[in-house]
């Protein structure tokens, strides 16, 4: 079962676990043509298909997914999954704009207080990220939020960022 985390953030984003009144409007930000180039699953995601992920998602307890609030209205979404507990690491990513939003700096603010609560509440020592090689605008995004490169592997980067570094 999904743990209950308060929302948190920096005084201009907040971050809250998604809820499944959200669903529609991810799946929306999601679908966009301009969105789904930057996912490794680039489909077209039914809404069907999306309730049973959801369904899915909320009984694990190694995965969040936040809806990205501003003023109190939703500007983006991002998320910390693969949380290995054992080994004090995670997979952040999920990381979208909404398309009005996008260019605001909602998603460098979002990133940050991800980092912040993976390191600060997890207790994590070590997350990571992939993206593909062509998204120059993410890969500046997380190497302003302290990730570096780790490698590169048939067009996908692979980044991560280690407590105390």
């Amino acid at each position: 079962m999904k743990s209950a985390i308060q929302p948190f953030g920096d005084g201009v984003v907040t971050l809250r676990l998604m809820e499944e009144k959200d669903l529609r409007a991810i799946l929306e930000w999601r679908n966009r043509d301009a969105a789904r180039v930057w996912f490794k699953s680039s489909d077209r995601i039914s809404l069907a298909n999306h309730q049973a992920w959801f369904a899915q998602y909320s009984e694990k307890d190694d995965d969040f997914f936040f809806m990205v609030e501003a003023s109190g209205a939703p500007v983006g979404q991002c998320a910390i999954y693969n949380i290995d507990r054992a080994r004090g690491s995670a997979e952040i990513g999920r990381f979208l704009a909404a398309p009005a939003r996008s260019g605001k700096g909602y998603i460098t603010r979002s990133c940050r207080q991800l980092i912040n609560f993976a390191l600060q509440n997890l207790n994590l020592n070590y997350l990571f990220l992939e993206l593909f090689e062509r998204n120059a605008r993410a890969a500046d995004i997380y190497r302003r939020c302290g990730f570096v490169e780790e490698r590169r592997d048939d067009g996908i980067i692979r980044m991560g960022l280690r407590r105390g570094m």
